[in-house]
């Protein structure tokens, strides 16, 4: 036997669409078991079974029909429904033609973002941020590499005294020098692990916190996936590291300079900077070929990633479907190609690892050389032995300083756009992130709706998409008006651009003043959105009503019809689950709609939150928000809220076909409600 279970599958539909997709879904199970779950009665007229649950149980069962004429649950919502249809209009027998049109046009001027300083002003930016913790510690490790054990100082003092020995001197000044080198270096070089550290931290958030500033700016930027924001943010190490280059780029030419002038000849100084050149070149020539072995790499490990997250999110139909071995056998394909990506790429990397390795050798080689040629003498070949040491590291960050550039500068240009073109190491005013201070939410100057008129508005998406064109539409304080039409009419691209989340044309006046900037003016206190798919925060239902303000929640929850859930799973405080993962369709939009009235917003947009309602909660609903006597703009096909609605603007392909009360309309389009 064969199961086929629809869920909610037509909650977003007109009547139209609605009787399409029904259609289809009859052939589609035909010869099957079908399991469809629906709150609108004209969905399940094609049943012949029916269960009505409630409370989380089924409260009846039986023959659609049969139950529809005696007493209980489902004749209850059938009455209910039937008290709002005083006209109903018959269903168009041949509605496979109704399909709205695609409707473009040039898309809109992007907005204009910058893509911050270049990355030479954006490293020394970083460079001087906190100076107590960067720049101190850099000084210190630059101290430390000269004092160190490995030092040139340390080398220079060690190699005098290794001479005067050699001589028959006692060198007592020297040894107390040579103490205390390496006591200076072993405090700095603590000093700077001490500082650094902070330092480091400071510029990861300094960039996490403009991108946050831009992404929650009111003026809009370029749509991009939340997903790669939070990637680009968190890789902010990158900027750290490559600063971090710079750092031990110059310190490695520091040290190559000291070391020339504590031997007394340019040569000294020479073999370091060859060693460091040389490593510099091998580590620019080999980046290209390690940076494709990595992107390979990851690529396959990205592959592998998808697939096995595909087929975790797909365990029900894979094994409903009999086809867990070829799942088997395609995540093997797959994780075999990562594995052989991984392995060249560490040997890739092993090889580059090695060339400044070997240089160091060569170096060292060449320092005794000289002294055995006679070139210079022992204190001066023990000097340029000991600091060439460390160079293997300084060849490897030379090296990094200009193949890390671009990837830099293009992390530096997207990362500097998501942040609304902003320096990265600015920070907002008043936000200190050491002590945690940061301003207030600046008051929100509230401007009571008397009038919103629309002359010739056009909403806009940013591929060209003519969302709805050419609105005249004047809405008075206190009216409910609902917007009707089928399935890409304009509905919800309408609704977006009131609340300034779309471009549009045309002029859009609140009592009788233009908007000029609808991004600014139509936001959260003026106007509360609640969208056709409603996010819901992984937290309470009190956080995701509240939004951390001192708000009202047991009204907004009531008039939501959501204090009965809230109850049920425990009391305001109660978890939701990740996302809402724990509440129904019907309760995630309820849930929204208590947080956008908890606002107290002079404009409600509603973009059809009562689609998986069932009539008696809808009618409590819709009784509920017209109690509070707000101004209301919503989008619904269904006729217990288009009763109750003072006009009902009827869309039909993107235009304004009809507005006026239900019952003057029914009768025309009474076919696009159910």
């Amino acid at each position: 036997m064969q199961v086929v279970v629809l869920d909610e599958a037509t909650a977003r539909m007109d009547p139209v669409t609605e009787a399409r997709v029904v259609a289809a879904a009859d052939r589609l199970i035909a010869g099957r078991t079908g399991v469809l779950i629906a709150h609108r009665l004209g969905t399940i007229e094609r049943a012949r079974l029916v269960a009505v649950l409630d409370g989380g149980r089924v409260v009846q069962q039986g023959v659609r029909a049969e139950l529809a004429q005696q007493p209980g649950p489902l004749r209850d919502l059938v009455l209910a429904s039937a008290a709002v249809e005083t006209e109903p209009a018959e269903r168009p027998r041949d509605v496979g033609g109704l399909v709205a049109t695609r409707r473009t046009t040039e898309p809109p001027p992007a907005p204009e973002v910058g893509t911050g300083p270049s990355l030479a002003k954006g490293i020394a930016h970083a460079l001087v941020v906190r100076p107590e913790w960067g720049l101190i510690a850099i000084g210190m490790f630059l101290i430390s590499a000269i004092c160190g054990g490995l030092g040139a100082g340390t080398g220079w003092i060690w190699g005098n005294i290794v001479q005067d020995l050699q001589d028959g001197d006692t060198p007592s000044w020297l040894l107390v020098a040579l103490v205390a080198c390496l006591a200076i270096g072993v405090f700095t070089l603590v000093s700077a692990i001490k500082r650094y550290p902070r330092w480091w931290i400071e510029i990861l958030l300094r960039v996490r916190m403009s991108v946050l500033v831009g992404q929650t700016a009111q003026h809009r930027l370029p749509k991009t996936p939340p997903g790669e924001v939070v990637a680009r943010a968190m890789d902010a190490d990158r900027y750290a590291r490559y600063a971090d280059r710079w750092v031990d780029f110059v310190n490695g030419l520091a040290i190559a300079l000291v070391t020339a002038l504590f031997a007394g000849t340019w040569v000294a100084g020479a073999v370091l900077l060859i060693v460091m050149i040389a490593s510099a070149l091998a580590s620019a020539l080999g980046r290209p070929v390690a940076g494709r072995s990595a992107a390979r790499a990851s690529a396959a490990r990205a592959s592998f990633g998808r697939s096995l997250v595909s087929a975790l999110d797909s365990a029900r139909t894979i094994k409903l479907a009999g086809r867990i071995p070829q799942i088997h056998r395609h995540l093997r394909k797959v994780d075999g190609g990562r594995v052989e990506a991984a392995v060249f790429e560490h040997r890739v990397q092993a090889l580059l690892d090695g060339v400044p390795i070997l240089m160091v050798q060569l170096g060292v080689v060449a320092a005794w050389a000289a002294y055995l040629a006679g070139w210079w003498g022992l204190a001066t070949a023990i000097l340029v032995a000991n600091a060439v040491n460390g160079f293997d590291w300084f060849g490897r960050v030379a090296g990094s300083v200009v193949t890390e550039a671009p990837g830099t500068r293009a992390w530096q240009k997207a990362t500097s756009r998501y942040a609304g073109g902003a320096d990265l190491m600015d920070l907002p005013p008043g936000v200190d992130l050491l002590t945690g201070e940061a301003p207030g939410a600046p008051e929100v100057e509230r401007i009571p709706l008397r009038e919103l008129t629309l002359r010739d508005v056009t909403a806009l998406h940013d591929d060209g998409t003519i969302g709805v064109t050419g609105v005249n539409l004047t809405v008075e304080r206190g009216e409910l008006v609902l917007l009707l039409g089928q399935v890409g009419s304009g509905k919800s691209s309408l609704l977006k651009s009131l609340a300034g989340l779309l471009p549009h044309t045309g002029s859009i006046q609140w009592n009788g003043v233009e908007v000029q900037d609808a991004e600014l003016f139509l936001r959260p206190g003026q106007v509360a959105y609640v969208g056709q798919i409603p996010r819901v925060l992984s937290g309470t239902f009190d956080d995701n009503v509240r939004l951390g303000f001192d708000r009202d929640f047991e009204q907004p929850a009531d008039d939501a019809r959501l204090s009965r859930d809230v109850a049920d799973a425990g009391g305001a405080s109660a978890l939701v689950g990740h996302r809402g993962v724990r509440l129904s369709g019907g309760q995630v939009q309820r849930l929204a709609l208590a947080r956008a009235l908890a606002a107290d917003a002079e404009l409600l947009l509603a973009d059809d939150v009562s689609s998986a309602l069932d009539a008696a909660t809808e009618i409590e609903l819709w009784t509920a928000l017209r109690s509070r006597q707000m101004t209301v703009i919503g989008s619904t096909s269904k006729r217990s809220a288009l009763e109750r609605a003072d006009r009902v603007v009827v869309l039909v392909d993107g235009t304004l076909a009809d507005v006026g009360p239900w019952r003057e309309l029914s009768t025309r389009w009474g076919h696009l409600a159910g």
